[in-house]
């Protein structure tokens, strides 16, 4: 009897740890993943086109979509003509990418 509390004493605190370390590599990825996509935006131009942006950044449209539905501020040049500030793109990544 006191072998099996004491075991699931044990296996309960084990658990609890594995959760938290679990927790903090969540959050070292996703600081991670911000890190290296703030590098790739020293390369923007100030007003970078949309289709070079992806491509510069390494990201499809269907991200740059959810950006944009998460605030992202787009400005739309003419039809084909779509551009992001690259000042506004680093302020959006460091709100959405905060840990």
């Amino acid at each position: 009897m006191e072998v099996t509390v004491s075991f699931e004493n044990n296996l309960d605190r084990l658990l609890e740890r594995i959760e938290k370390l679990n927790e903090n590599l969540e959050k070292l990825e996703k600081r991670t993943e911000y890190m290296e996509t703030m590098l790739k935006t020293n390369d923007l131009k100030p007003y970078e086109p949309q289709e070079s942006l992806k491509q510069k950044l390494g990201i499809g449209q269907s991200l740059l979509n959810e950006w944009v539905a998460k605030g992202l501020e787009k400005q739309v040049w003419s039809d084909r003509n779509i551009r992001y500030e690259k000042d506004e793109l680093k302020t959006f990544l460091k709100k959405e990418y905060a840990v």
